[in-house]
């Protein structure tokens, strides 16, 4: 059994592993950089800033922050909708076609499609 952070991102349903989670921010403040790596929105002040990806096109407020593949940065989000735990078997493969493989697996929650989203993958996106 997993524990999985569910979120919404761009009208689509996501989770990924509780483990690599530390907070729920809300992105007030986040300040933009100037010419930022793809997929990077911004940072949020701080000591030190969170640098915040938003791979899946997410215009929202709340920001997941993770750490992951050594780094700690900030996932932007629209809605935080809970936790819940989840059988490791039910998670089937990934779906194919994607040129970065941000999602690990998927996910069917009540009749609807979950993305498993790679927390070591989008750490790899900074």
């Amino acid at each position: 059994m997993t524990t999985m952070v569910y979120f919404e991102a761009a009208g689509a349903r996501y989770c990924l592993p509780v483990q690599a989670t530390r907070a729920v921010r809300i992105a007030d403040g986040m300040i933009a950089l100037p010419d930022p790596a793809t997929d990077v929105t911004g940072i949020i002040p701080g000591d030190p800033p969170l640098t915040v990806v938003s791979p899946f096109q997410s215009k929202g407020t709340h920001v997941l922050v993770i750490e992951a593949g050594g780094k700690t940065f900030g996932l932007l989000v629209d809605a935080v909708t809970g936790l819940q735990r989840i059988d490791d078997g039910d998670i089937r493969p990934a779906p194919q076609g994607q040129d970065r493989p941000l999602i690990s697996g998927i996910l069917d929650t009540d009749g609807k499609l979950v993305l498993v989203a790679d927390p070591t993958a989008l750490a790899g996106q900074l």
